[in-house]
């Protein structure tokens, strides 16, 4: 493995050898392409009725498609080092982007009540306006996996380690909560929990963080959204009100069966349930592919994670092991709360499902993040299997694959830092 004191220089246009991760390459763009098609089946009733155009929301999605596959391919063949780099300027971009939609004319940022948008204007392909808060995501896990991959040794003390980083996710989740957009706070911190978890962070803070964390979101819910919350337990009993999305959306998972009833032969998007075509496109998958179409979508996200945090283990630095892990929680946990929303698991919080749901910066940012991804996995060691890898380190050092297991209460990225700066 590369000294990082003594390896080139960055550049631009990577130059490693290794192809990409195929198999996390091919699953996204088979999610993607599935998820143009079910865009514009979810979309179309509601496109004629209310845009007169039954392609309208079809058109931007392939607009936003085209524009991420573009920004992916990119990314796969910029040097993921470089974001290191410019990891402060990307955050300091985020937050200025998240504080101007709270300060811009509620014409430009305001839509369904949260100030989540900026719009430069109406074009008609929709590329003319973005929400900051997806692109924050990506920058806010550049930003950690730089600034804590310089910390690992110290993350252990509570004063240089949690303090610091919960105020830096506390002041990014304030400014998403003022839009306000719960379902984003919730992955922000799911997201930086997780690599602060695999920085090598102690135990009893991260179960403390978490329990904190889950008050803090009982306090929201019972509080703020205490309709929803209401909803979630018995959707039935306001059955006009927030319980209406949820009952039909379990009345289009029941009815598609096993094997569905065919593309584009949904019932409920036919207005009966709000917004089929972006947070709850997961149930019109399930009315017209049925259980097998589901089951598959799952199946699609397992192996998106099970790829991903691959790559996280045999990453080739730390900072590029933390970049891994967190894309690759963001874009799992993401779709395992809009998937558990849809079935009534968990009260309603309004998430896109990743490279399916209708949402051009949702796409964008998607898709860029993966090709980080796939930038990582050209630089990672393919010599052995990570279970020979383990082996040859069980009796000497960490190993060089346990990125999310511990030992000694450290993760292998702490370990991986302190091999590198010993030689």
């Amino acid at each position: 493995m590369a000294n990082p004191d003594t390896s080139p220089a960055p550049t631009l246009f990577d130059r490693a050898t290794h192809p990409p991760d195929r198999v996390l390459l091919a699953t996204v763009i088979g999610l993607t392409a599935f998820g143009l098609v079910m865009v514009y089946s979810a979309s179309f009733v509601e496109a004629a009725v209310f845009k007169s155009n039954p392609f309208y929301y079809a058109l931007r999605q392939m607009t936003g498609a085209l524009i991420g596959f573009g920004m992916m391919f990119a990314m796969q063949r910029i040097d993921h080092r470089i974001w290191q780099r410019y990891s402060i300027h990307l955050m300091a971009g985020a937050l200025l982007l998240l504080a101007a939609v709270l300060i811009l004319p509620a014409s430009m940022t305001e839509v369904n009540g949260s100030r989540s948008w900026i719009r430069f204007g109406e074009g008609w392909l929709g590329i003319f306006s973005i929400q900051p808060s997806e692109f924050a995501k990506l920058a806010m896990i550049i930003y950690f996996a730089h600034w804590l991959s310089r910390r690992s040794h110290r993350l252990g003390n509570v004063t240089y380690g949690l303090a610091p980083f919960a105020v830096m996710l506390g002041f990014i989740c304030g400014l998403i909560m003022l839009q306000p957009d719960l379902g984003t706070t919730i992955v922000m911190v799911l997201i930086g929990g997780a690599i602060f978890f695999a920085a090598g962070a102690n135990l009893l803070h991260v179960g403390g963080a978490a329990l904190l964390g889950a008050m803090a979101f009982w306090a929201l819910i019972v509080t703020f959204r205490s309709g929803r919350w209401e909803a979630f337990l018995d959707p039935w009993s306001r059955a006009s009100a927030e319980g209406y999305q949820i009952i039909h959306s379990l009345y289009a998972l029941g009815s598609g069966g096993i094997f569905g009833q065919g593309v584009g032969m949904s019932r409920q998007k036919y207005l009966w349930l709000p917004q089929p075509h972006t947070d709850t496109i997961y149930a019109i998958i399930g009315e017209e592919w049925g259980l097998l179409g589901t089951i598959g979508i799952l199946i699609a996200f397992v192996i998106i994670a099970a790829r991903g945090y691959r790559i996280a283990a045999r990453a080739p630095s730390p900072f590029a092991a933390l970049v891994a892990v967190g894309i690759t929680s963001w874009l799992v946990f993401q779709a395992f709360i809009n998937i558990a929303v849809t079935v009534a698991l968990i009260p309603f919080t309004g998430l896109t499902l990743p490279f399916l749901s209708y949402g051009s910066s949702s796409l964008i940012s998607c898709l860029m993040a993966v090709g980080i991804l796939l930038n990582i996995s050209r630089h990672v060691d393919r010599s052995e299997p990570v279970s020979t890898t383990a082996k040859r380190y069980h009796h000497t050092e960490p190993a060089t694959s346990d990125l999310v297991g511990w030992r000694n209460w450290r993760s292998r990225v702490s370990g991986l830092s302190r091999r590198q700066r010993a030689r």
